[in-house]
């Protein structure tokens, strides 16, 4: 459906809208489109008769597409790791190492593009319209082109020596011409300090976002606290190490926040361990910060205090990570695991950090996210055990719990 208007109908309607006049959700409600474009969002019965093609979705849920913030498409064909505890000792660094090793065996440049293109396809059946993806490999930002996902690329770079760090600046050097080449910083704990300087720099230049791994895991608060532990003995073993890099003697988002490069257009990826203190940092700096449930339950690194986030008032975001660290592609479940453990939080609250508050960050809240007028008519129509004449706080209840069991259609 490409032109024309449509009336589409169903069960319930949940707009995640700014418009305070509407309600979470919309009992027998309907979308009123044209040419593409939402007009109207509204009970059925305010909208019927109009000069429209009615679509009835019957026992379904009509609400905005999903909003994937982290991914890695490029570890796709490592998969296998995410299927089973691939980890030795518990420490985050022993799945490190297996990634690496994986990695180093080679493989068949069509099979990791064939794999990440079935990623994608994935997350795209499952309801996402758009993302953020993370990768090493340059050609890794030809995966989305060409298809359905509003999909942004960042090349993420890493050096802690001096040998590592000028390589980075020199590849910078030579990219600075072209803006539409997306980079950033690996982590904290993998890139130096002038090199996550020289990123943030350049993003900010051009106008884009700085995704960056930060306090995933203990191992990395306590490498950067005193340059002892686990990463160290990792770095060492893999010669990624020559005594350049001091300790700041700070927390992951401290130490970011002394190098000047948390600001509205940063965002925090992971943020498992964080105190008071740092999010207070992060809420002052405006930074967003994408927590991502099903990885961080896979690797055992515990979980993000995402209601202390919400009360500080940060912008928290979804995303899955890789299908080597997440066995489930899929952002429902996602929000379900994020629900089952912290069932405190609003479930409504939920559903925008899978989708309002991605496309927020990502500048396209005019397109998706919410079902608003003017914003594109390509939304979802989610059905499966729907509860029987259920009351708005149980649709939502059931939207965040329900997991893989939703199934979803594309609606226009």
């Amino acid at each position: 459906m490409t032109g024309g208007a449509y009336l589409h109908k169903a069960s319930y309607l949940v707009p995640v809208s700014g418009d305070h006049d509407l309600p979470p959700v919309i009992k027998d409600g309907a979308v009123l489109t044209r040419n593409g474009r939402i007009v109207a969002v509204a009970p059925y019965r305010e909208l019927r008769g109009s000069d429209a093609i009615e679509v009835d979705h019957g026992a379904a849920v009509l609400m905005p597409a999903l909003v994937n913030c982290h991914s890695h498409l490029e570890l796709s064909y490592l998969a296998r790791l995410g299927q089973n505890d691939g980890r030795e000792s518990g420490e985050m660094t022993d799945w490190i190492r297996k990634l690496l090793t994986e990695r180093e065996k080679g493989c068949d440049p069509e099979e990791i593009e064939m794999a990440a293109w079935q990623g994608l396809a994935r997350l795209y059946a499952g309801g996402c319209r758009a993302g953020l993806d993370i990768g090493n490999l340059p050609e890794s930002r030809e995966f989305g082109r060409g298809f359905k996902v509003d999909l942004r690329f960042f090349q993420e770079l890493l050096g802690l020596t001096e040998t590592g760090i000028e390589a980075g600046l020199s590849l910078l050097a030579a990219a600075e011409n072209d803006p539409d080449l997306l980079f950033t910083a690996h982590s904290p704990y993998s890139t130096g300090p002038e090199l996550i300087r020289k990123l943030k720099e350049r993003a900010a230049r051009h106008g884009h976002l700085f995704p960056i791994h930060v306090a995933e895991s203990s191992a990395e608060t306590a490498f950067l606290a005193a340059g002892t532990g686990p990463f160290r003995d990792f770095l060492e073993e893999r010669n990624a190490w020559d005594d350049s890099f001091v300790s700041p003697g700070l927390s992951p988002i401290a130490y970011l926040d002394r190098l000047g490069v948390l600001d509205e257009h940063t965002l925090c990826v992971h943020c498992v361990h964080c105190d008071g203190d740092d999010l207070e940092v992060v809420a002052a700096r405006n930074s967003a910060i994408c927590v991502c449930p099903g990885s961080n339950r896979y690797l055992e690194v515990g979980r993000a205090p995402v209601p202390h986030m919400l009360a500080k008032g940060i912008r928290v975001v979804l995303g899955t990570d890789s299908s080597a660290s997440n066995p489930h592609l899929s952002l429902w479940q996602e929000m379900r695991v994020l629900h089952e453990e912290h069932p405190g939080i609003e479930p409504g609250e939920i559903i925008r950090m899978a989708g309002r508050n991605g496309a927020e960050l990502m500048g396209i809240s005019d397109e998706i996210g919410s079902l608003e007028p003017g914003c594109s008519s390509c939304f979802l129509a989610v059905s499966g055990d729907l509860p029987e004449k259920a009351n708005p706080e149980a649709i939502l209840e059931w939207l965040v719990s329900a997991g893989l069991s939703i199934v979803t259609e594309w609606v226009e």
